[in-house]
């Protein structure tokens, strides 16, 4: 049997098989593996793999931190926006918060500080910061395990200015139901949130009253253009053209024009009806005090202008009354007026007279003033009814009126006392007979009064035989050599005539009712004797403000005036008034003015309602509530007022 003892093949094993180390054949190896470059680029593609696994770590967790912190600060900037553009009254603060609750980001909201939300009506103020943490996915590997991002977010609104003009019905309606003491609730709580939310003398205020009439001030009276024709009140008379403009003519707008400019017509202060249960009882101005008087001259009716004093506009809103019926037209012209910039001539006249704070020389501002909010805020509980008037061109307008005017002293007994004891006196004027020659231990006191009496010519009643003559035998015939007025005591043809002596007519005492003649008429200064001061003819103008049409036909038979005054063309009807209240309310609005409106326990739908949602800037500016619910319209308003500052 032959046994092979030769070398075993490399590798192999077996039962026969024998290891051995070769030192030389293990360097030539090592040799070999070191220059070889087989498997180079796996290492290479293995670190760069490494590498790009970190950096598109990076990249997401940097864009999904990015894509966070966008909606992180989008989120803040809607809410800061929101809660400074919040009507006054809501909370800022709660807004903001409100935006992240919905946006699932409560948590990230940091805390307010003090100084982070300011506001007022015309200026509002929000920031808020915010600040998030996010895991990350990969770059946790190169040991960052998380982001913050960090937000901050400011927003402002500012309206430095606003000027509002209350303009509110005090009609006789407004005294049912208390209607009048709920708005004077609801009007100085509307004073108190817009004044006390608004920087000092940025919101003014104006109160126009209306009923029948708009009675202005004495001192805006003043200063406007006024053709004035009487002292008894300040009511002016607009035509229908005067309704498609908010400018009223003031005097110096006029001093300063090179053309004659037409002064505004002052109104005829007379009423339909006097308070006397008969005819003369209670002539005089004091007797015009009916619901029916074309002019309310009372305080409580009167235009109170341009005021940033909360305690003063209260005072105005509690003194005002309600009587007469409704001219909204009206209001709403003077409320315009009010905010119209030519009315800052009358401005520099109050502040001037010292009627008006010098602080507030700027209002009203011109319209295109970016930073003035200027407001209307109406309420009216009805619709509008007819106001009376002498036509202009009636027979009794002007001058030469029928009225006569007699001014006199008359000495008033005081008390009557005892020449040996002066302490021994009486103001009872039945003693008065002790203060005649017949008594000379007795001393009467008397003061000088001023007095007046009225005397109306009858223009119908002639003298003649059987005409009940007081001074019989001073008929026309009788009074005929008497042909110049200045032989008789020296009056003025003018005085008591048109064109002869006396005309052959009678004069009525308006106080009595008593007639006497021409020639008793003219011997009156005579009988009157030292206290004698003035007999005066009167125009109509000034005669219609001591007596109304009604009491004059019942003086002289003549109804012509009663029956001109009721049925007169002159007359304004509801139905005019809405048209002239639509017109100045368009004229308003386009020039920026806002108009609110509340009907104020209204038929609804009615012609009132029509009326007042036509003046009103937007169906969502009118407002029809009842009762003490005015309270809310006005808050409502306020507020709405606030968020207009986001269209300056």
């Amino acid at each position: 049997m032959m046994v092979y003892t030769g070398p075993t093949k490399k590798g192999r094993s077996g039962a026969c098989a024998r290891s051995s180390f070769n030192p030389k054949s293990t360097a030539r190896l090592l040799r070999v593996f070191r220059k070889a470059e087989d498997g180079a680029a796996t290492v290479l593609t293995l670190f760069i793999f490494i590498m790009m696994l970190v950096m598109g770590g990076i990249g997401i967790d940097m864009m999904r931190f990015e894509m966070e912190r966008a909606r992180l600060q989008a989120t803040l900037d809607a809410a800061v926006l929101a809660g400074a553009g919040a009507p006054f009254g809501e909370d800022p603060e709660a807004i903001v918060r409100d935006y992240f609750v919905k946006a699932e980001m409560s948590e990230f909201l940091s805390e307010f500080e003090e100084g982070d939300v300011v506001t007022s009506l015309n200026a509002s103020s929000v920031h808020a910061n915010a600040e998030m943490t996010m895991d990350t996915f990969l770059m946790r590997l190169s040991g960052v395990e998380n982001l913050t991002a960090v937000a901050s977010a400011t927003a402002e609104t500012r309206i430095p200015k606003l000027e509002i003009a209350l303009v509110l019905d005090v009609s006789n309606s407004m005294n049912n139901n208390n209607k009048i003491g709920n708005l004077q609730t609801a009007a100085k709580d509307f004073v108190t949130t817009i004044i006390n939310s608004a920087e000092e003398n940025n919101a003014v205020i104006s109160i126009v009253p209306f009923s029948t009439s708009v009675a202005p001030s004495d001192e805006i009276f003043d200063a406007l253009l006024v053709n004035e024709t009487h002292t008894y009140s300040n009511c002016l008379v607009f035509d229908d053209d005067d309704y498609n403009s908010t400018a009223l003519l003031t005097d110096a707008a006029a001093s300063s024009s090179s053309i004659t400019l037409q002064p505004i017509d002052q109104a005829i202060y007379t009423s339909r009806f006097d308070n006397s249960n008969g005819f003369g009882t209670e002539f005089g101005i004091d007797s015009l005090n009916q619901s029916w008087r074309s002019c309310y001259t009372e305080d409580g009716y009167r235009i109170r202008p341009f005021s940033a004093n909360e305690a003063q506009l209260h005072g105005y809103i509690d003194d005002m009354i309600a009587d007469g019926n409704t001219t909204g037209s009206l209001g709403v012209k003077w409320g315009a007026a009010l905010l119209d910039p030519t009315f800052n001539d009358v401005t520099t006249a109050l502040i001037a007279s010292g009627s008006m704070d010098s602080a507030l020389s700027n209002v009203p501002v011109a319209y295109n003033e970016n930073d003035t909010v200027k407001a209307i805020v109406m309420m009216g509980d009805g619709q509008n009814t007819t106001t009376y008037f002498l036509p202009e061109n009636s027979d009794y307008r002007g001058p030469d009126s029928t009225v006569f005017k007699l001014s006199y002293t008359e000495d008033q007994f005081l008390y009557v006392y005892n020449r040996f004891n002066a302490n021994i006196r009486s103001s009872n004027s039945v003693y008065e007979y002790l203060c005649s020659s017949a008594y000379p231990n007795w001393l009467c006191e008397y003061q000088s009064v001023d007095r007046e009496n009225y005397y109306i010519r009858d223009e119908d009643a002639e003298y003649g035989p059987g005409l009940n003559n007081t001074n019989s035998g001073n008929d026309a015939d009788n009074l005929s050599e008497y042909d110049s007025c200045d032989s008789i005591l020296d009056v003025d043809c003018d005085d008591v005539q048109d064109d002869r002596n006396f005309d052959g007519r009678w004069y009525i005492n308006a106080f009595t009712g008593q007639r006497i003649d021409g020639f008793e008429f003219v011997n009156l200064e005579e009988e009157i004797g030292d206290g004698f001061v003035a007999r005066y003819r009167m125009t109509w103008e000034e005669a219609w403000g001591q007596m109304t049409p009604d009491e004059y036909g019942d003086l002289t038979g003549d109804r012509g005036p009663d029956n001109e005054y009721e049925n007169s063309d002159s007359n304004v009807t509801g139905s005019q008034k809405d048209t002239r209240m639509g017109n100045v309310c368009t004229a308003a609005k386009s020039n920026g003015v806002v108009i609110y409106t509340i009907g104020f326990e209204i038929a609804e739908g009615g012609i009132a309602e029509t009326a007042l949602q036509g003046c009103a800037s937007s169906l969502t500016n009118y407002y029809r509530v009842e009762g003490v619910d005015i309270t809310g319209a006005f808050s409502s308003i306020a507020g709405n007022v606030q968020s207009l500052r986001l269209t300056q």
